[in-house]
């Protein structure tokens, strides 16, 4: 009843926020000075007439003033100049075609405070199709930003950022970043976020300049969805051919080991590709949420570091081409899942300290090389995580590189910097499982303990397609790809829970009837070898805690019987088999309300469920399903099995799923 309220409440709040645009206004602009009034504005729909335009005179903007949180060590004002500050709150800008160029001499104004391009304070405004570029190379009076979100709830959406004019630009971070740079720096950042819930989405972050694409410091939950980031490599021959410029001066000395410019190398000439810092905002606010998913960085120092803020981190379907540092780096709890990347020109991923633990990472190696030597493909520290490397497109790496376990790039930075550090300060592998399925070769040094390397990936003889609250309708939509595709020797079906039971997803006996009948045909089109499980019984008092019982005429268990019946009816007529898995649970007398210890309830796990087994329950399915099969002479040692089916085939996590369960009896 709560989760239906809230849902009433979310829907009633959007149509009067709907209502709320559809009244308001649209107003229609066609100069930069209308956009810098109405961007101070709250609750206004703004749409710009496409085009070119030119921002040359710091007279558009202002210097703001802000004040320090009680939280930061900095007390007083907080000074920023800006060119357009988008102030007022609840309010849509549409930019779509217009293109803003930035004289770059308007970097050197605000010498003594920081300097936003585009500056956002207000709340809960959206912004969609951003275009802003900078002509020239100045050097900025102080730190800059092109984009910079401070306030709370906004979206910016489809921005196209082009940064120029930075200092020193040409040697990425070989003479230092920070108070003890070898040359003073003066960043020039692309797009910089410091508020609460900002969304990113579509935007395109273009950097020919020192600093970073998209970085965030004391911003919190923070959402950056297919966006793209960009900058440019640079040899260290060219940079020691110079006669002129920083590196000269300073005699090609670097910051970082070993205290000089190499030749034959290659660097990024711009930071870090999507960055989190541990502070930031003027309440020096703890960074923490990020989410990334479907975005890619190319040529940049690191592609995603993440390794600095507060959990919860999730990079899914990302990817990493070209970055010089790192491809990919996450903190303690953090999750990479379904992303990729080369090893061009440094590893693919980095555990940048010893204190990170309990990552999970699924990545993929794609197999480009370059001329420069990388002599780590993956730097792995920390402890307690569980990390997963296989080829991209089965494609293997012509040029080997090791996966080391105990060393990483910092690690030598710090320690060249502190050679009286104990060894093991900055670096360390504990209970670390490895699964490297690239024919990578793999170190670990006296600093791994209890690491765990498995270099050969097992090929289950049972595939798990099964799939959380899906109904015959969904298996329907996707039996080519999950089950068809991948030519099955022998299917094991098992649906209906959610047909009968699932108030979102019921559908009446005829229905379930037509669709269970498709999908039988369509499995018969690959294979005769197929095996129908009835749904099992279920706790009705835990079910009705989160589905209405007034949507039922008949009680659960009623429904849950009618559709095993027209399973096994369906099984005569099709000539498939059918075992009644129902019946092994009533057997046992299955559900006890909070007694058993096959199916979910409060006391055997904590959770009011009354439909999923438990991991004894899925292995009771296993045993029970294993002994059917063995008895229908249904077993081969190289018979590729898939178990097809919603969320009591998929199961839990760590493998508690009978499938899983299930290849452990063939084995």
């Amino acid at each position: 009843m709560r989760k239906t309220f809230l849902l009433f409440l979310f829907s009633n709040v959007c149509l009067l926020v709907q209502a709320h645009n559809q009244a308001r206004d649209t107003i229609f602009i066609k100069s930069i000075s209308e956009l810098a009034k109405y961007a101070e504005k709250s609750n206004v729909l703004v749409k710009m007439k496409p085009g070119d335009y030119s921002i040359n005179s710091i007279k558009i903007g202002r210097l703001n003033v802000f004040e320090y949180g009680k939280n930061s060590k900095k007390k007083g004002d907080f000074r920023i100049g800006s060119l357009i500050h988008f102030s007022g709150d609840n309010s849509q800008y549409f930019l779509k075609g217009v293109t803003i160029s930035i004289d770059g001499k308007l970097h050197e104004n605000y010498p003594k405070s920081e300097f936003s391009e585009f500056l956002v304070s207000g709340n809960n405004n959206y912004i969609e199709g951003l275009k802003g570029k900078d002509v020239g190379e100045h050097v900025p009076g102080n730190r800059v930003q092109m984009l910079r979100v401070m306030g709370d709830d906004n979206t910016i959406k489809k921005a196209d950022l082009y940064v120029h004019g930075s200092y020193p630009y040409g040697y990425g971070h070989l003479l230092g970043k920070g108070g003890k740079a070898l040359v003073a720096n003066h960043k020039h950042s692309v797009l910089l976020v410091e508020g609460i819930n900002t969304k990113l989405i579509y935007c395109k972050v273009v950097s020919h300049a020192f600093g970073h694409g998209i970085v965030m410091q004391g911003a919190v939950n923070t959402l950056v969805k297919d966006c793209y980031v960009e900058g440019k490599m640079r040899t260290t021959n060219e940079m020691l051919a110079e006669t002129s410029g920083p590196a000269f001066i300073v005699g090609f000395k670097s910051d970082y080991p070993p205290g000089k410019i190499l030749p034959n190398e290659i660097k990024a000439l711009s930071e870090d590709g999507i960055r989190t810092y541990p502070f930031g905002g003027l309440n020096r606010r703890r960074t923490q949420g990020v989410t990334v998913i479907n975005c890619t960085v190319k040529n940049m120092r690191s592609g995603f570091d993440l390794s600095a803020n507060l959990p919860p981190t999730k990079i899914i379907g990302s990817t990493a081409i070209g970055c010089q540092e790192k491809g990919y780096s996450i903190g303690t709890d953090g999750v990479i899942k379904n992303s990729k990347g080369d090893a061009l020109y440094g590893p693919l991923i980095t555990f940048v300290g010893n204190n990170i633990k309990n990552c999970v990472v699924d990545l993929k190696l794609v197999d480009t090389i370059s001329e420069y030597k990388v002599p780590r493909l993956a730097e792995i520290n920390g402890s307690g995580h569980h990390i997963t490397i296989r080829n991209y497109q089965e494609k293997q790496r012509s040029i080997a590189s090791p996966i080391v376990f105990g060393e990483s790039f910092w690690n030598d930075v710090h320690s060249w910097r502190k050679p009286q550090a104990p060894r093991g300060s900055f670096a360390g592998a504990k209970n670390i499982q490895l699964f490297n399925y690239t024919g990578m070769p793999v170190m670990l040094n006296d600093l791994s303990i209890n690491c765990k390397v498995t270099n050969k990936e097992e090929h289950k003889t049972v595939i798990n397609a099964g799939v959380g609250g899906n109904n015959t309708n969904d298996l329907l939509k996707r039996i080519d790809k999950d089950v068809l595709a991948k030519n099955p020797d022998l299917v094991i079906l098992m649906v209906g829970t959610n047909d009968m039971l699932n108030s979102k997803k019921m559908i009446d006996y005829k229905t379930y009837t037509s669709n269970l009948r498709t999908i039988i045909d369509k499995i018969k089109s690959k294979t005769n070898n197929l095996v129908l499980l009835n749904p099992i019984p279920v706790d009705s008092a835990y079910l009705f805690t989160r589905h209405q019982k007034s949507l039922f005429n008949e009680t659960p268990n009623t429904k849950i019987d009618k559709a095993g019946n027209i399973m096994e009816k369906l099984a005569k007529e099709c000539g498939v088999f059918f075992f009644d898995l129902n019946q092994e649970f009533k057997g046992l007398n299955l559900p006890k309300h909070n007694k058993d210890i096959f199916i979910k309830n409060e006391v055997n796990s904590g959770r009011k469920d009354g439909v999923h087994p438990t991991a004894l329950g899925y292995r009771f399915i296993a045993e029970k399903t294993h002994g059917f099969l063995k008895k229908n002479n249904l077993l081969n040692s190289k018979s590729k099995i898939i178990c097809f089916g919603d969320s009591i085939t998929r199961g839990g996590d760590k493998s508690e799923n009978y499938p899983s369960y299930l290849n452990e009896f063939l084995d």
